[in-house]
């Protein structure tokens, strides 16, 4: 059977918010939608951000943005 080749989304989950310019802010996965494809994150300063899953870059972005931070999930 065939693992994910990535950290798959999970509620309670860790992840790091890369924001332009090279700083990193820890997060909490809060809420999995969509399939995974659409997260619910609480920022360290307990901000709330959501992000998608770009089609074309296979990255999480702010949502309904082109650009901005990214959000990465740790595994």
């Amino acid at each position: 059977m065939l693992q994910p080749t990535r950290p798959l989304p999970l509620i309670g989950g860790n992840a790091r918010i890369a924001h332009f310019g090279g700083s990193f802010e820890s997060a909490r996965i809060l809420a999995v939608d969509e399939q995974g494809r659409l997260l619910e994150v609480e920022g360290e300063s307990g901000e709330l951000y959501e992000f998608e899953l770009h089609p074309a870059t296979a990255q999480f972005l702010p949502r309904g943005e082109r650009h901005g931070p990214r959000l990465e999930l740790l595994a």
